[in-house]
């Protein structure tokens, strides 16, 4: 079952295939708007010192 790489929420395989990048995720709707998302925030990986 795929899962958000940021905060460990279930995402779908279509989530997957739209917003990832080589079957990962780094942001979902859970943790990210879908703006965010349409900017590249799925494949990001984001850090909490920035």
């Amino acid at each position: 079952m795929p899962t958000c790489g940021e905060c460990d929420a279930y995402v779908t395989a279509d989530f997957v295939r739209v917003f990832g990048v080589n079957g990962e995720v780094s942001g979902c709707p859970n943790c990210a708007t879908y703006r965010e998302l349409q900017n590249g925030t799925g494949v990001e990986h984001r850090s909490d010192d920035s």
